[in-house]
């Protein structure tokens, strides 16, 4: 048997390519707003250590204040290079099964699994939303749940999430409640994801602070969960991982006390719904975000085209496809006005409702 390459990575590529810059990037889903100022601080002051030594093996100090941010011990909590960094050292100490996530959906779900040994399962998000058990499956396998949605941007009521909970609690299942969008859905002090994860041994939320933060540059993100699952985490993760300007970086972010990420937030609501109105004034089928996004639903065969004349105008959003009509079309990161009036003037002239 010839051991490589691996046959099952066949079916992967690179996630997304670089591409060149362009006047408008929306296609990522940063915070257009910027950096948060405190992190800015930590990183205009670092000095040669951040650079020749080593970090922190497990980076404490962002552990430390994750767990004063949310109240909880500093054994609850996991860290790694983004959300995904988590997500990924949590399957790696997790025997080979399935993993079933909601399509449409993130599409790095599936190529994580297949990446650790795991095989994908997609449930078509309005079956899956219909029965969390349906979703979950009968026998124990890793259940990948994003809130809100990516790439549409969809919020997943809470009583649905508690009744997956007591579901895959149930069977002897993973839960994983990724939460990157969660400061754009949630109210400040809402915990509901957080204290799912510490009522169980098998349920870890994860987070980042490439969103809301500004920080994607940096990658960190974290995961909270009981003790003896981010010991698991932990193990697949492995040291070093997390630098330590990042380390202290994201941790100064936070523990600050400003109003900025309040503000940043407050900003990208009122822009998501503004431009969502006013895409739905254009005769374009935008469903409702919670995200710091929004999504454009089109007829595949325009999808190519659109992307094409948007790139041309100086616009770049994110295309995606689906097995479920939900979820092909155009996805655009919300930004300051003057980024979302190119976005909107572009599309102008392939409207719906253009004469």
């Amino acid at each position: 048997m010839d051991i490589y390459p691996r046959a099952d990575y066949r079916v992967l590529d690179r996630y997304l390519p670089d591409r060149s810059p362009v006047a408008a990037d929306l296609s990522d889903n940063c915070n257009l707003w910027g950096a948060h100022p405190a992190a800015l601080e930590v990183l205009a002051g670092s000095d040669a250590a951040a650079a020749s030594r080593y970090p922190g093996s497990y980076s404490d100090r962002l552990a430390a204040a994750v767990a004063a941010r949310f109240g909880v011990a500093p054994e609850n909590v996991a860290t790694g290079a983004g959300a995904t960094g988590v997500l990924d050292a949590l399957m790696r100490a997790v025997a080979p099964t399935a993993v079933r996530h909601l399509d449409p959906g993130w599409p790095a779900a599936a190529m994580l699994a297949v990446m650790n040994g795991h095989r994908p399962v997609a449930v078509e998000w309005s079956e899956g939303l219909d029965d969390p058990a349906r979703f979950a499956g009968p026998d124990p396998c890793i259940v990948f749940v994003p809130n809100p949605g990516n790439p549409t941007g969809e919020a997943i009521p809470d009583a649905w999430i508690r009744a997956l909970w007591e579901h895959t609690e149930a069977v002897g299942s993973i839960l994983v409640i990724d939460e990157a969008y969660g400061e754009y859905a949630r109210e400040a002090g809402d915990r509901t994801p957080i204290e799912l994860a510490l009522a169980s041994e098998r349920t870890i939320c994860v987070k980042t602070l490439s969103k809301a933060y500004g920080l994607a540059g940096l990658r960190a993100g974290y995961g909270v969960a009981s003790a003896p699952l981010v010991l698991e985490v932990d193990k697949g993760r492995g040291p070093f991982v997390v630098s330590r300007v990042t380390g202290a970086a994201a941790a100064a972010a936070l523990s600050s006390g400003s109003r900025w990420l309040a503000d940043t937030v407050a900003a990208t609501r009122a822009g998501r719904e503004r431009v969502r109105e006013s895409l739905l004034g254009r005769g374009y089928r935008v469903p409702r975000s919670a995200a710091n996004f929004v999504f454009i639903r089109l007829a595949e065969e325009d999808l190519d085209g659109t992307t094409r004349r948007l790139e041309l105008a100086g616009v770049r959003v994110r295309p995606f496809r689906s097995a479920s009509p939900r979820g092909v079309g155009l996805r655009a990161t919300v930004a300051p006005r003057e980024m979302m009036r190119r976005l909107l003037d572009a599309l102008d002239p392939v409207a719906p409702g253009a004469a």
